[in-house]
């Protein structure tokens, strides 16, 4: 059985500036907020006080002030109060993921305002019972606000409209399932989220209460009840019947979470705020348990997991404190996912305690449990990968997420050095060294270019090509002494270090791409490359290049290192 909470804030707006004020606004003091409409100055929002003098939203300023002249009067801030309110359906996702602002009242909370002041809608279905049940829930969730000077009142119904009508018309502040007409009988017409037009056409005909609308859409059975409905949607327009329908639970209303919740989440509520960090690791680990078996009958992994904590002492404006990790391939380990967030868990701050845990896998994929290998050799096919530029952790091809050891040192290098500091290799179609291969983050999922490329194999390096083991970030000019035209060097000086050639084999020329440049840019006067490799007398291995052609009474060409072999 579906069950709605809806939460009234009918002063919000006041309660949000009173909290600001310097000094604090004495007792008793009527507080209202102005808001210049074409000209004219009106009372966009009151508190319980100034209620009570009878001042109401939409009233002129000056007429305001003529029933109370001590009436306390500050600028409205609707864009702040939207803020605000959001906010709150954030610290409110600590009874339940699925929380919204109610769309039944406008931006501003105005006098167009159904029911006097914004609110929130709330799904607690299958949640109360974390909390001692939904009357210990309701209790909890007014005396937070109450401690914070906000004013609310909250109500429980097996709808969005019945709950909507509890909350501002009704005393049943938990309406028991399939209790719903027996709870909006009594109730006036406005409960039902009419126009005040819509309500005063029907008060003209004699009806003031919801049970009276009731027994005339229903009528006395067969085809009367759909006669009626047929003269009340001619009349009044689709709206009534609608409002009606939806508050009985008998059309579906559907409540859009303000963030969109995960198939896979377990939470924890505990009596005890959990403080230590051997309590934290114990919460955490359980509910990874949880959320790793929803994975399994589901056949998925987890890709990206978050871990959220409420403090015990956090305000009502104050989101959760959040911790995120990823992983390479889909993976529902609970000891693999606890080793990704163990390091990142001295980033949160308990204070006096954390009171509500959870864990979600905001993203999740097929999972392949099939064996990846069968030697156990799976970290040989890191051996020769070369190193990114910049320091991060690279490696060549696809076994890098294939293998699942592999894929699980990658996301705990993932998970200390930041996503997208450790990096896998991928060919790319281009003779040139420096761009035939692409770093991409190694977790990530998709790493084509949008364009469909050949298939990895075909853009390998030839294997009767011998490519150095390291590549320079950039080629390095060195100084040569080398016969001319087409002779290997006989020495050549790097970084003010000589060193003589005792064998060289070359050269193999290459040709830049004519249509690209470095940056995949136009190259207008593509340069040939006559690479050599070449051995000293210490058995050092280099990859040395000629730039250029020998022109005679043109410049010479000149010469770069490139890499080395060993």
């Amino acid at each position: 059985m579906r069950r709605i909470l809806s939460l009234w804030l009918p002063t919000f707006a006041t309660d949000r500036i009173a909290r600001g004020l310097t000094p604090p606004l004495a007792a008793g003091t009527p507080l209202v907020t102005r808001l210049s409409d074409r000209g004219r100055l009106t009372v966009a929002a009151v508190n319980a006080a100034a209620r009570a003098k009878r001042l109401v939203p939409g009233m002129g300023l000056a007429d305001a002030r003529a029933l109370e002249p001590q009436v306390q009067v500050v600028d409205a801030d609707p864009e702040g109060d939207v803020a605000a309110l959001e906010r709150l359906a954030d610290w409110a996702r600590r009874y339940t993921p699925w929380t919204a602002v109610d769309p039944s009242d406008p931006p501003g909370f105005g006098p167009k305002g159904l029911g006097g002041g914004p609110g929130l809608l709330m799904d607690i279905t299958g949640c109360a019972h974390l909390l001692g049940g939904e009357h210990e829930l309701l209790l909890d969730l007014e005396r937070r606000l109450a401690k914070a000077g906000v004013e609310g009142r909250a109500a429980i119904a097996d709808s969005i409209g019945a709950a909507w009508a509890q909350a501002r018309f009704g005393a049943q502040l938990v309406v028991p399932p399939g209790g719903a007409v027996e709870a909006l009988a009594d109730l006036p017409l406005p409960a039902l989220r009419l126009g005040p037009d819509l309500v005063a056409s029907l008060r003209r005909v004699g009806l003031r209460r919801v049970g009276e609308l009731m027994r005339m859409a229903q009528g006395t059975g067969g085809g009367q009840v759909s006669k009626n409905r047929a003269a009340l949607a001619a009349r009044y327009g689709a709206q009534v019947a609608l409002r009606l329908d939806q508050a009985l639970g008998w059309v579906e209303e559907p409540l859009s979470p303000r963030r969109a919740p995960t198939r896979h989440t377990a939470r924890l509520t505990v009596v005890d705020p959990l403080s230590t960090p051997e309590g934290l690791a114990q919460a955490v680990r359980h509910l990874l348990g949880r959320v790793a078996a929803s994975l399994t009958a589901a056949g998925e992994g987890a890709r990206s997991l978050e871990l959220e904590a409420w403090r015990i002492d956090a305000g009502h404006d104050a989101p959760p404190q959040v911790l995120s990790v990823g992983a390479s391939r889909p993976n529902r380990d609970p000891a693999h996912l606890w080793r990704l967030l163990e390091p990142r868990m001295d980033q949160l701050e308990p204070g006096p305690g954390f009171e509500v845990m959870a864990v979600s896998v905001t993203h999740a994929a097929p999972f392949d449990g099939g064996q990846a290998v069968l030697d156990g050799n799976g970290l040989a096919d890191l051996a020769g990968a070369p190193l990114a530029k910049g320091g991060e952790v690279a490696a060549a091809g696809n076994p890098l997420v294939a293998d699942p050891p592999i894929a699980e040192l990658v996301d705990r290098l993932g998970a200390r050095l930041g996503p997208g500091r450790v990096l896998r290799l991928l060919p790319r179609q281009s003779w040139i060294p420096e761009q035939a291969v692409r770093a991409v983050p190694a977790e990530a999922q998709d790493n084509s270019p949008p364009a469909a490329p050949p298939a990895p194999a075909q853009l390998a390096w030839p294997a009767d090509r011998p490519r150095p083991i390291r590549l320079l970030p950039r080629p390095e000019a060195v100084e040569v002494v080398a016969p001319i035209p087409d002779d290997p060097p006989l020495l050549f000086r790097w970084r003010d270090q000589t060193y003589r050639v005792g064998r060289a084999e070359g050269p193999e020329r290459l040709l830049p791409e004519w249509w690209e440049g470095g940056e995949r840019r136009p190259n207008p006067n593509p340069e040939p490359r006559d690479y050599y490799r070449v051995e000293d007398g210490e058995g050092r291995r280099f990859w040395l290049y000629r730039l250029g052609l020998y022109h005679a009474g043109g410049p010479p060409p000149r010469w770069f290192l490139h890499g080395f072999f060993g």
